[in-house]
């Protein structure tokens, strides 16, 4: 008995979506590391389909249904592949195929001024879209992560009780004042698509809900670069002028996101059958970012910062 989307799962999939297993081939394999993809899900493609179906393994911590629809409005307003077909009861969905020149960013990719515009962009159109059927809220998730660990009996990182307590610091202050969007809550350079002249297209929304706008672009600004100077650019061409309390919020946001990622992860290394995949590795990475960054006085400041503004 597997927790994976098997073979047989797979031709279902690709049949119900009306396509021939003869036309396919495997998508992307699962990676953690150095990239971050095709972990939730298994996918096939045909020469005009990209089919995926969620693993029975991820579906506990996945709203299908609103992932289904996330999709389905970023293909109608032009952000991702258009929706050919999709299953909310399985997780499954088909999307149109991008040509033979589209490739999955990679970091060093968002470093191109035209790459980051046309993903800022696209993000701004997906989050122009209709109410999503759910609101993603970080911090319940990562509660929800740390008793999951301590249920399955996995070890917490040492440090758990002060990473949650500082990271806790931001709660209030990031939990108001804002008003929510359709957002992917998964800002990874992997679920973005680059194609011919530096188009994009997003392709990742398994966690999409309604949420503070400035998640998805602190998502993004992360995975630009370490450096805030020159995430600036970036932000401006989201934002159209610097704001101080919205860098700091989306900055923080960024921080609470790692912390998603690293027990997310840790968590996944203990409960998933994919034991070749490098969950801890991952997990670490993030692990070793949260802490610096907790750790900067920048991070008070920051929530200083949207206090202030706030208050005003």
């Amino acid at each position: 008995m597997t927790d994976l989307v098997t073979d047989e799962m797979m031709e279902q999939t690709v049949t119900a979506a009306g396509f021939s297993m003869e036309d396919t081939v495997a998508g992307p394999a699962a990676l953690a590391s150095p990239s971050y993809m095709a972990l939730e899900s298994r996918s096939m493609m045909t020469p005009t389909a990209f089919i995926k179906r969620i693993h029975p393994e991820m579906a506990g911590d996945i709203h299908l249904a609103s992932a289904i629809q996330a999709v389905t409005q970023a293909g109608e307003v032009g952000a991702g592949p258009k929706v050919l077909w999709s299953d909310a009861t399985t997780g499954a969905v088909a999307l149109e195929r991008l040509g033979e020149s589209w490739q999955t960013a990679r970091q060093s990719d968002l470093q191109s001024a035209t790459v980051m515009a046309a993903a800022i962009g696209a993000m701004k159109a997906f989050h122009g879209t209709g109410p999503l059927p759910v609101f993603y809220d970080a911090f319940e998730r990562i509660d929800n992560l740390i008793t999951a660990h301590e249920t399955y009996g996995v070890a917490l990182p040492d440090d758990i009780t002060w990473l949650r307590r500082v990271i806790g610091l931001a709660q209030d202050a990031l939990s108001q004042g804002f008003e929510a969007v359709p957002c992917r809550n998964d800002g990874s350079a992997s679920n973005l698509m680059i194609g011919p002249n530096g188009q994009v297209a997003l392709v990742d929304f398994d966690h999409a809900g309604m949420n503070d706008p400035m998640y998805d672009l602190g998502c993004l600004l992360a995975e630009l670069t370490d450096f805030e100077r020159d995430m600036r650019a970036a932000f401006v061409a989201y934002t159209g002028a610097f704001d101080a309390a919205l860098f700091a919020r989306a900055r923080l946001w960024s921080h609470v996101d790692d912390m998603v990622h690293t027990l997310w992860a840790r968590l996944m290394s203990h409960r998933s059958e994919r034991k070749e995949v490098e969950w801890i590795k991952y997990s670490e990475w993030r692990l070793l970012r949260l802490r610096l960054s907790l750790a900067d006085p920048q991070y008070e400041d920051k929530i200083r910062i949207i206090v202030e503004a706030a208050a005003q």
